[in-house]
C-alpha cells in the first residue's frame, strides 16, 4: 500500500488523478448519505419535478447577461410562511388573505404563474380568489371559484389536478375526503377569462397573449413592467372546520439552479449528483472483476504452458477477435437492458486483454533465476505464484485496473446513448440519451449535454492519469 502511495506522490499526473477521484468520491458520499433514497428514486417521476421550470438554463447565466444589461427571470417559489396573513372573521364567515411580495426586475416575462394548495374542507365549500396588485397600482382579480366538493375540485382548472406537487401528502391523507388538493395555473381558461375584463386598460390587443405576459406587462405596449407585485390568495370559508393546510406561489423562470433543467423539469445538477455513485459503481465493479479474472487467468496460462497454456491462450485469442461493441448491442437488444446484466457482459468481455498481458509476463518471470531456485528448493507452485510472480505483476495490473474503470463507464454511456442502457438508473450516459431524444443539440440546450459529457471525461481522465502513473513505474521496474 505504501509502495502504491509513493508511486502516486512521485508522479504529478497521478496526484492530479487522485485529486479528481477524491472529488468524485465526495459527490458520491453526498449523494448516498445526504440525499434520501426515496428522493433519488424520483428521477423518472414527472410529478416530483412539477414545481420546477421547463427547459431553464443555469442560474449563473444572469451574471454574464448583466454585462449586456439583460436579466432572465429567476425561478421563484414562495411558501406559506413567506406570505403576509390577514384574517377577517365574523359570525359564520372567515376570510383569510395570504399576500406574497414578488420583486420583478427582469427583461423578459416569466413563463407562468402556478399556485398549488391543500385545503381542509368542512361542511360548506369555501370560495378561493386570486388577486394581483401591480407596480402601477392596477388591481387584477385573476381567479375566483368555489370548491364544490373534495371529489370535484373546480379550483384545479381542467385536468391540472393530476399535476399536484409530490410534496403534498401522497399517502392516505391525500385520499381523505376532508382535504382538497389543487393547483391554479395562469394558463387556465378561468384566468384568461378574468383578464379579458381588463382589456380596456391596455393600448394593445390582449386576446392572443398568454396571461403571464398580460399580468407583468406595461399598459402602453407589451413589455415587462418592472417593480413590486403583490399576489394575494384569498379564501372565504363559512364554517370553523375549513382551513388552508398548505400553500405555495410558484413563478417559473428561465434560469434555475446550478445546471438548469431539462424537458421534464428535472434538475440537471441533481441528476449529475445521483448519477455519480451509479457510474462509479459500474466502473469500479467491472474493473475489479475483469482485472481479477485477467490477472489469475493470464498467470495460470503463462505458468502452466504446454497443453493447458495453449488451450487457455486459444480462448483468449477467440475473445480478442470478437467485435465486442457490436456483440453488446445485439445481446442488449435481445436479452434486456438490466444494469446488472450489462455489467456482467462488460466483465465477460473485459478480461482477455489483461490476461494476455499477464500470460506474457508470467512466462518471462517464471524463468528468472530466483524463481527457478525456489522450485529447486521445493517450494510449491502456489507459493511461487503468490510470493514471486503476483508481486511482479501488480504494477501492470493496477495500471490496467485504473484504465478499465473509464472503459466500463464509456461502454455503459455508449449503450445508454444508443437507447440500450437501463432507463431506471440515472447514469450520465442515460442523461445524454434523454438530451439527444429531446433534440437538445439542435435546439441549443447545451446544459443538457455538456455536464454529463464533462463528468464522463473527468472520470476517464482521473483514472487514466492514475493508470499512467502505475504503468510508468512498472516500465521502470521492468528495465531494472
Amino acid at each position: 500500500m505504501l509502495f502504491n502511495v509513493k508511486i502516486i506522490k512521485e508522479n504529478k499526473a497521478g496526484f492530479i488523478g487522485i485529486l479528481l477521484v477524491l472529488v468524485l468520491l465526495v459527490m458520491t458520499f453526498y449523494a448516498l448519505f445526504f440525499i434520501p433514497s426515496q428522493t433519488r428514486l424520483q428521477w423518472n417521476n414527472p410529478l416530483y419535478w412539477s414545481d420546477n421550470p421547463k427547459v431553464a438554463s443555469p442560474l449563473w447565466m444572469n451574471y454574464f447577461l448583466k454585462i449586456f444589461n439583460q436579466q432572465l427571470p429567476e425561478h421563484k417559489i414562495f411558501y406559506q410562511k413567506d406570505a403576509t396573513v390577514d384574517v377577517i372573521q365574523e359570525t359564520g364567515f372567515k376570510m383569510e388573505n395570504y399576500t406574497f411580495l414578488y420583486q420583478f426586475n427582469y427583461n423578459e416575462f416569466p413563463t407562468a404563474i402556478s399556485i398549488p394548495y391543500s385545503i381542509k374542507v368542512g361542511q360548506i365549500p369555501p370560495v378561493i380568489e386570486v388577486y394581483v396588485k401591480r407596480p402601477d397600482n392596477l388591481d387584477f382579480k385573476i381567479y375566483s371559484n368555489s370548491l364544490d366538493s373534495t371529489n370535484n375540485l373546480n379550483g384545479t382548472n381542467d385536468s391540472n389536478f393530476s399535476n399536484y406537487n409530490n410534496s403534498y401528502p401522497s399517502n392516505s391523507s391525500a385520499l381523505d375526503n376532508d382535504y382538497a388538493f389543487g393547483r391554479i395555473y395562469s394558463s387556465s381558461s378561468d384566468v384568461k377569462g378574468s383578464l379579458n375584463d381588463y382589456s380596456s386598460l391596455f393600448n394593445f390587443s390582449i386576446s392572443d397573449i398568454p396571461p403571464e405576459k398580460i399580468i407583468f406587462s406595461k399598459t402602453d405596449y407589451n413589455a415587462p413592467l418592472k417593480g413590486k407585485y403583490e399576489i394575494k390568495f384569498s379564501m372565504s370559508s363559512f364554517d370553523n372546520e375549513t382551513k388552508i393546510n398548505d400553500l405555495k406561489l410558484i413563478i417559473p423562470g428561465k434560469v434555475f439552479g446550478l445546471l438548469g433543467t431539462d424537458e421534464l423539469r428535472r434538475d440537471i445538477f441533481f441528476g449529475i449528483l445521483i448519477g455519480t455513485p451509479v457510474d462509479l459503481f459500474i466502473g469500479v465493479t467491472v474493473a475489479l472483476s475483469s482485472t481479477f479474472i485477467g490477472l489469475f487467468y493470464g498467470l495460470i496460462a503463462g505458468y502452466k504452458e504446454r497443453k493447458t497454456g495453449t488451450i487457455m491462450l486459444t480462448i483468449i485469442d477467440v475473445f480478442l477477435s470478437l467485435p465486442i461493441f457490436i456483440l453488446l448491442i445485439i445481446i442488449s437488444l435481445h436479452f434486456g437492458r438490466n444494469i446488472l446484466f450489462l455489467m456482467g457482459l462488460f466483465i465477460l468481455f473485459g478480461w482477455p486483454g489483461l490476461a494476455l498481458l499477464n500470460r506474457t509476463f508470467s512466462i518471462q518471470i517464471k524463468n528468472y533465476q530466483y524463481v527457478q531456485a525456489s522450485k529447486l528448493m521445493g517450494e510449491s507452485d502456489l507459493k511461487i505464484i503468490f510470493r514471486h510472480i503476483v508481486p511482479q505483476l501488480l504494477p501492470f495490473t493496477l495500471a490496467n485496473f485504473a484504465l478499465a474503470v473509464p472503459a466500463a463507464i464509456l461502454y455503459e454511456s455508449s449503450l445508454s446513448f444508443l437507447g440500450l442502457g437501463d432507463p431506471t438508473f440515472p447514469t450520465w450516459g442515460q442523461m445524454l440519451q434523454d438530451a439527444h431524444a429531446a433534440s437538445a443539440e439542435i435546439l441549443g440546450y447545451w446544459w443538457w449535454l455538456i455536464p454529463p459529457g464533462f463528468m464522463i471525461s473527468l472520470t476517464s481522465i482521473a483514472f487514466i492519469l492514475i493508470g499512467r502513473s502505475f504503468g510508468k513505474k512498472a516500465k521502470i521496474n521492468e528495465i531494472r
